[in-house]
């Protein structure tokens, strides 16, 4: 018996220092048995909806506790508000969309930059607010700018307001892209419910694809690295200017192979229930300028930023000086949603900056010399990398004092005594180049190959997964980078 309220417990137990995610074992265990339950709805029962409506809402509680009644809130004034905004025409419908816009930002913007404003007041005018400990629900940067984008589109006469809340709260709460994308558009999302995928062999393997190459990119690849680049950002000054370049590349490929793997499998879970999600990566580090790059990079929150941000401001509309103004003040906002920290506001006006140059500089092509493209890919993922040092870094002043080391303390040489001292971590980097710049017609081809294979191999593809995480992953499972944003 009280073996039975233990398991009871730690199955309504939250840690808001512990969330719930994708590689915990407890969430495997409950996906399992929830998806033994899903399989006995037919594909377009409201019950399957409120079932997984249900299991989605356990997931954010397990993630943030009491924050669910936040953004069950949330979901509901949403509702109702894009249907008023639907009713309305001329000045009311846009202040009630103004309204609503400012109702939607206002819980991100105290629970994200409260502090950050408090801090920043204090030292800029000498002042003595306090700032309070508070705690960023899971998920909170991601369904904010989910809803605006609904909001707005309703707005705009895109798409019509949902007139089933059943329906909407299913978009809201959807598990597999809740907590860490990718951005999930209405129009693209809703149509889906009343047309869900048929679940075949065909789309068995490609799910299961998709979660065991997620899993083996964050468990395998992110994770390893990332300790690595702990190591060297924890105590920055006791490492040499090959150590810190070392760990540009490891963070660069950390970041990648993290966010990738939980879109990979958000999209591989989505698919075994029956819905098809938009990719979030496309080959980033193949992009052979920084303006490819960010369409290939996190592709729901840059045609997010492009949509709702740069076309409303003006876009290339109001002259080329607007438009530079634009695209530095449409970065200047990705790099605040990151997060309340001036190092990520400095990175995303350093890409806005970056972004500027190119259109400057850089007069279109129709088709570049062999060379040239090459140059471009590594011009470009060095610069990416390069800033991703002040995305990483804990300070400013560690940053600058890693770019320093590398400039003026780095010894080729050392790259010998390093492979002998640290041969996983020379072995991983050169692996996970080889998957990153790979051409995406090989990774495709692949890709195929793979998927063309007969049913009865796919146990021994998962087995083989499975003994390979089981063998090669640290004791210590990390959350996901984009958990923290």
């Amino acid at each position: 018996m009280n073996q039975l309220l233990q398991d009871f417990h730690y199955f309504f137990y939250y840690s808001l220092k512990q969330p719930w995610f994708f590689t915990e074992y407890g969430f495997l265990l409950a996906l399992a048995l929830f998806l033994v339950g899903y399989a006995f709805f037919t594909p377009k029962s409201q019950w399957k909806l409120g079932y997984l409506i249900a299991f989605s809402l356990f997931f954010y509680y397990k993630s943030s506790g009491p924050f669910l009644l936040l953004f069950v809130g949330v979901i509901m004034c949403d509702y109702l508000l894009a249907r008023w905004i639907h009713s309305l025409e001329g000045p009311k419908r846009k202040a009630l969309l103004f309204f609503s816009i400012a109702y939607g930002l206002s819980f991100l913007l105290y629970f994200k930059y409260s502090n950050f404003v408090i801090t920043n007041v204090n030292a800029l005018f000498e002042t003595r607010f306090t700032t309070k400990t508070l705690f960023l629900p899971i998920g909170i940067s991601f369904y904010t700018f989910q809803s605006l984008s609904y909001l707005i589109d309703v707005y705009r006469k895109e798409i019509e307001p949902s007139k089933n809340l059943l329906e909407y709260g299913f978009y809201m709460t959807f598990f597999p892209h809740l907590v860490a994308g990718p951005i999930v558009r209405a129009k693209d999302f809703l149509p889906q419910i009343k047309n869900p995928l048929i679940f075949d062999q065909t789309l068995l393997k490609e799910s299961l694809l998709r979660i065991t190459t997620g899993l083996v990119k964050k468990l395998l690849i992110a994770d390893f690295l990332g300790k690595y680049v702990d190591l060297i950002h924890d105590a920055p000054s006791g490492f040499s200017g090959l150590e810190h370049a070392l760990a540009m590349y490891a963070y660069s490929f950390q970041i990648y192979f993290d966010f990738s793997g939980y879109s990979d499998i958000a999209i591989g879970i989505a698919l075994i229930l029956g819905y098809r999600m938009k990719e979030n990566f496309f080959n980033p580090y193949t992009a052979e300028n920084i303006t490819v790059f960010w369409r290939k990079w996190h592709i729901s929150l840059s045609l997010w930023l492009r949509d709702y941000i740069y076309i409303p401001l003006g876009g290339n509309r109001k002259g080329t000086v607007n438009m530079y103004l634009f695209l530095f003040l449409t970065m200047l906002i990705g790099g605040i949603w990151h997060g309340a920290d001036w190092k990520f506001i400095f990175w995303g006006c350093a890409h806005g900056v970056l972004l500027i140059l190119h259109k400057l500089f850089v007069k279109p092509r129709e088709k570049a010399a062999k060379w040239s493209t090459v140059l471009g890919i590594i011009l470009t993922f060095h610069a990416v990398g390069f800033l991703w040092i002040f995305f990483r870094a804990t300070s400013f002043e560690t940053a600058f004092e890693s770019i320093q080391v590398i400039f003026t303390k780095t010894n080729p040489m050392d790259l010998v005594g390093f492979c002998y001292t640290r041969p996983e971590v020379i072995s991983l980097l050169v692996i996970a180049s080889g998957i990153v710049f790979a051409p995406w017609k090989m990774k495709q081809n692949l890709i195929n190959r793979v998927l063309s294979l007969p049913l009865y191999i796919w146990p021994i593809i998962l087995l083989v997964a499975l003994q390979l995480i089981l063998q090669f992953r640290d004791n210590s499972i990390e959350p996901f980078i984009y958990f923290q944003f």
